[in-house]
């Protein structure tokens, strides 16, 4: 072989080799998958703003986690609501058995809270149902009007004399403690005590006594923070009462007859509840310098000792007009008669020794000086 053939076949196979060489990339699947080995990376990267994302998510639920809070810390008031009523029952009843000495000096003893009262008297049931013991009391007077309500829903025992009042229908109704109202009850105590029933006699000359009896029954029968109230809330009432008519100068207080009864003719001394009433409400009693409680007097003393106003109680009412005291000897020319100062007020009120006796205080102290309680 020439020379010449050889090197031609020699060009012909590298032609070979280059042709195949360039063949190559039909083969380009297996270098083509780099590329998507690649891509996964971002498609793995792109979860990760997925998994920031979801943090808000977790986070989120942080605030509804903390909003139950408020709930658990509202019920704190209702948990401190109920202390008030909590003190309520401290004014427990007086421990019991409570030996007691009563307006008589007598020494009681009582084994347990009253559950069943029998009052004597207008004044003791007055007492009673005012501090709050209206519910214990089985029997009262005939005379026992106020509360009119409350009165008029308890058996009756009778009148306010000992003769008017019936024993048996005291035992009738299985008191474990009646309230007398001192030695005009001395037969019904003597009888009650023959038969064991615990009697307390209650009396009272000058507004303390009355303060006194007040707290006194309120710890018997269990209504201690209820009796303080009702004596604390009269003690208000005679204060700006006396502070009021305590700037009026003496040579300016007006004379005052009170008169209790016609025939005979009575008036008030200055021991009784209408004495010192007269005295608190800036008045001056005319029959001040006698002694005794209800003196006998006569009309001419009246007329010479000339009173600037007259009064009386309500149930007097008949017997004190213009025109009847008028008619009365010389009583035309008293000046109370002339200026026709003429008043008539709640006897009751002014009499009893009971928490409304505050009540009359004020109301006299209207009468006589009006434009002080306006």
């Amino acid at each position: 072989m020439s020379f010449r053939k050889i090197t031609c076949l020699f060009l012909l196979l590298t032609l070979v080799l280059v042709m195949a060489a360039c063949a190559a990339p039909a083969d380009a699947p297996v270098a083509t998958p780099v590329p998507p080995t690649a891509t996964p990376v971002p498609s793995t990267a792109t979860p990760v703003p997925s998994t920031a994302t979801s943090v808000p998510p977790t986070a989120t639920p942080v605030p509804s986690t903390a909003t139950p809070v408020p709930p658990t810390a509202t019920p704190v008031p209702p948990t401190a609501t109920p202390v008030p009523p909590t003190p309520t029952p401290v004014p427990s009843p007086a421990p019991f058995p409570w030996t007691l000495t009563d307006g008589m000096g007598r020494e009681v003893t009582l084994e347990h809270t009253p559950a069943r009262i029998v009052s004597l008297a207008p004044s003791n049931s007055e007492l009673l149902f005012a501090v709050g013991a209206g519910e214990q009391v089985v029997g009262v007077t005939k005379y026992c009007n106020y509360p009119p309500e409350a009165c008029a829903t308890k058996e009756v025992i009778g009148g306010f004399s000992s003769k008017s009042i019936s024993v048996e229908k005291i035992l009738a109704l299985e008191p474990d403690l009646v309230l007398a109202a001192g030695k005009i009850h001395q037969p019904i105590i003597e009888a009650l005590e023959q038969q064991h029933i615990p009697v307390v006699a209650l009396t009272a000359r000058t507004f303390d006594d009355v303060y006194a009896n007040i707290a006194m029954v309120g710890r018997l029968t269990g209504h201690e923070t209820e009796a303080a109230q009702v004596v604390a809330g009269m003690q208000a009432q005679v204060k700006t009462v006396t502070e009021k008519v305590a700037e009026i100068p003496a040579e300016q207080r007006l004379k005052v007859f009170w008169e209790v009864w016609d025939e005979p003719l009575m008036t008030a001394g200055p021991d009784t509840f209408i004495g010192q009433i007269i005295e608190l409400a800036g008045g001056v009693n005319i029959f001040a310098d006698l002694k005794e409680d209800y003196p006998k007097i006569s009309a001419e003393e009246v007329l010479q000792r000339n009173p600037d106003v007259i009064l009386g109680p309500d149930k007097h009412g008949s017997k004190m007009t213009v025109e009847q005291l008028e008619a009365r000897p010389g009583w035309a020319e008293i000046k109370a008669v002339k200026d026709g100062h003429i008043f008539l007020l709640d006897g009751d009120i002014l009499s009893r020794s009971g928490p409304r006796l505050a009540q009359g205080l004020q109301a006299m102290a209207k009468t006589l000086y009006p434009q002080l309680f306006k």
